[in-house]
């Protein structure tokens, strides 16, 4: 979970990158660029985290924007 929240907030994200590529199977040590598959993973999950959490942030701004463009104008009417 902490390398998901690492890779997430793209801080050293590029070493986990290195070292999830260079990783092997259980009771062997690291293997230069062995499992590919694992940066596949770390790269998509960076595409659809960022631009959700990109999404998530623009839409809940837009709607804070509304509610107190709302909130002025019943303010500044007498309907």
């Amino acid at each position: 979970m902490l390398t998901l929240f690492c890779e997430a907030s793209t801080e050293s994200w590029p070493d986990v990158l290195d070292i999830a590529i260079d990783a092997s199977d259980v009771d062997f040590g690291p293997m230069v660029e062995v499992t590919k598959i694992n940066g596949m993973f770390f790269i998509v999950f960076m595409l659809i985290g960022n631009f959700f959490l990109m999404n998530f942030f623009t839409g809940v701004m837009f709607l804070k924007y509304a509610q107190a463009a709302r909130r002025e104008k019943k303010g500044f009417t007498m309907d």
